[in-house]
């Protein structure tokens, strides 16, 4: 298991910090051993085209996910795409450190890989319940 961390931002993500989490939570998740995750730290420019590209929606957003099958040469399970930007904002308004906020949205991005979803109302309060306990199990 394996997380691979892109930071096409100015800000100084601490790569390891992450990988380690995420691989905590791999394991909490009981996620295949061989799976690899990408995890790329984006501005708002990138995130909004992608958002437009693969959801039609002409704005940003904060977290994406995409879900790659995990059963290729290399066991890719998929990848995770956050905005630096919109991560800090939403951290500031909710008075959390950036970490925190980017650990929650990263978790976020690995439940959808592993299956949860939350387009319905049960989908995402199960969802953000099952992302709460492993936050509170990280000391969040």
């Amino acid at each position: 298991m394996s997380i691979e961390i892109v930071d096409l931002t100015k800000s100084r993500i601490d790569k390891k910090y992450f990988q380690k989490s995420g691989e905590i939570v791999l394991r909490k998740l009981k996620a295949v051993a061989e799976n690899e995750v990408s995890l790329v730290f984006i501005g708002d420019a990138r995130m909004r085209a992608l958002n437009k590209k693969y959801r039609g929606i002409d704005k940003t957003t904060d977290v994406l996910s995409f879900f790659y099958g995990g059963d290729g040469p290399r066991d890719i399970l998929g990848e995770i795409v956050i905005s630096v930007p919109r991560a800090r904002k939403q951290a500031k308004e909710q008075s959390y450190p950036l970490r925190r906020e980017l650990l929650a949205l990263f978790l976020h991005g690995i439940l959808h890989l592993v299956g949860y979803e939350d387009e319905t109302e049960r989908g995402y309060k199960k969802m953000v319940e099952k992302q709460e306990e492993i936050l509170r199990s990280l000391n969040f």
